[in-house]
């Protein structure tokens, strides 16, 4: 009988192991989805209307919205209305071309700070932090750094390359989006948006 009971509760703590494990690992990368993933074919259009110098309409392309963790450890959400349009920039430490389109993103983020927020995003799942503070610290960001630990950021923006910028209106619309483009262009981009 005995035997029997130490059975029982070996089977009960055993079978209690799987959500234990599920509600004591939570993962430092909080994801709020109220945004569904971009439609890409809306998408195109947005980009081949800013490609002509048009002016995309708001309630094409919702940017998704999620929350992250910040370098500094606090939480910064992305989407929805904002007070100010904003610039999402997309990389990672290793990636080359995304050290040669940070120094335009800081000369324009001190350029527009008043009439434009600018955010980077990490998309590294096996970066270390080190690396990541870095690359920071070399390029001299000053603007918010998110990390997007498990590419869940990156999967809603449907990103295929990096580095890639977004550009999001005041409504919380993606009116352009592109990677690694002249910095004249980056420069002109930027200030349409601040326009708007």
């Amino acid at each position: 009988m005995k035997k029997n009971y130490i059975l029982l509760c070996c089977i009960i703590l055993l079978s209690c192991l799987p959500l234990y494990l599920l509600f004591s690992h939570k993962s430092t990368d909080l994801i709020v989805s109220e945004g569904e993933r971009l439609d890409v074919h809306k998408l195109e259009s947005i980009v081949n209307l800013a490609s002509s110098r048009g002016k995309a309409g708001s309630g094409d392309v919702k940017a998704p919205t999620f929350t992250l963790k910040t370098l500094d450890g606090s939480y910064s959400t992305i989407g929805g209305k904002r007070d100010k349009p904003l610039v999402v920039h997309f990389w990672a430490s290793w990636c080359e071309a995304c050290s040669v389109e940070v120094p335009t993103l800081r000369k324009l983020n001190e350029q527009y700070k008043n009439q434009v927020d600018f955010v980077g995003i990490n998309v590294a799942t096996e970066e270390k932090l080190e690396n990541i503070q870095k690359f920071v610290l070399t390029n001299h960001i000053s603007y918010p750094v998110l990390l997007d630990e498990h590419k869940h950021a990156a999967d809603l923006y449907e990103l295929h390359a990096l580095p890639t910028v977004f550009l999001i209106d005041t409504n919380g619309y993606i009116v352009d989006t592109f990677h690694m483009v002249d910095p004249l262009e980056l420069e002109e981009k930027v200030g349409r948006l601040a326009k708007r």
